[in-house]
């Protein structure tokens, strides 16, 4: 029997067919994010079509690595930013298997990404993690355990506010690291200085050359990572801080001008990590099926 993961993105939708531990297939489709809850799900069923015929056989499980708040028992999306219009009240678990009749679970896809890198180093036990993408993620294990907290919105660092009264962010809040460290955030950034730049790499590239505007760019992007690490390292003091998504590529431009970097790791899964997170979260229904035969 085979696993499907999903990793749920605000600008694409991934999707990974597991054999045991191997990837067999990989699929991936645009987030229609603006579109609405409809879109989004007819294009995750879509994907898991996809998945489902590359197995050629029956598929144990589906897990769901999702942006927003996610009861990790019920699989409801309990808030999403704008990112994800109308995600917000969407039952993932229960759409996923009412649709494709095999078991179902969901989580937030920091958490996911975060399980997913700790397979990777398993001995860790106080660890927070950080993705940039088209916002910014976050999740944090406190001795041994995924922080919660009572709407499962603890973690979210993404909207720890950075600046008071700074930009509008996309959770409606002002200041929150999200509108300064997010490629939605960094591009924006870029373009006030080089209008015609195409992206966050194009960026990167251009400060690896030594172009004044995008190093003053990256140099205030690396000043406001500082202020969030900080405040991660002064509330939790965890053990390791670990970035990922696809900021955290570029990361050789930034980090030698982070003010410490001696307890940062580099995300060693990429854009695959939520993917990996996903398929831990119902691993167990793969092992029962094993069983049986």
């Amino acid at each position: 029997m085979s696993l499907i993961a999903i990793d749920i993105g605000g600008t694409t939708v991934k999707g990974a067919l597991f054999c045991g531990d191997r990837i067999a297939a990989e699929r991936a489709l645009p987030t229609p994010g603006q579109e609405g809850r409809d879109a989004i799900f007819r294009t995750l069923f879509a994907l898991i079509d996809g998945l489902a015929e590359d197995a050629g056989e029956g598929v144990a499980a589906i897990g769901i690595s999702s942006a927003g708040n996610i009861h990790p028992a019920s699989g409801v999306c309990l808030y999403a930013t704008d990112n994800l219009m109308g995600w917000t009240g969407a039952d993932i678990r229960g759409e996923v298997e009412r649709r494709f009749g095999v078991p179902c679970r969901a989580d937030n896809d920091a958490v996911c990404a975060l399980m997913g890198e700790l397979t990777l180093c398993p001995g860790l036990r106080d660890v927070t993690m950080l993705t940039f993408g088209t916002g910014v993620g976050g999740a944090s294990l406190v001795n041994g355990s995924i922080l919660r907290g009572q709407n499962f919105d603890a973690g979210r660092w993404g909207h720890v506010c950075l600046h008071p009264q700074g930009e509008r962010c996309s959770c409606g809040k002002r200041g929150c690291a999200e509108a300064y460290l997010s490629a939605t955030a960094l591009l924006r950034r870029g373009r006030e200085r080089i209008p015609a730049l195409s992206s966050c790499k194009e960026l990167f590239e251009l400060a690896g050359r030594g172009v004044a505007e995008a190093c003053a760019v990256v140099k205030a992007f690396a000043a406001d990572l500082d202020l969030l690490l900080d405040d991660i390292r002064t509330v939790l003091a965890p053990e390791r801080i670990i970035l990922g998504g696809g900021v955290a590529q570029s990361a050789p431009l930034f980090l030698p001008l982070l003010q410490r970097q001696d307890d940062i790791l580099l995300a060693q899964l990429g854009s695959r990590a939520g993917v990996y997170g996903a398929r831990s979260l119902v691993i167990d229904y793969d092992n029962a099926k094993e069983n049986e035969q």
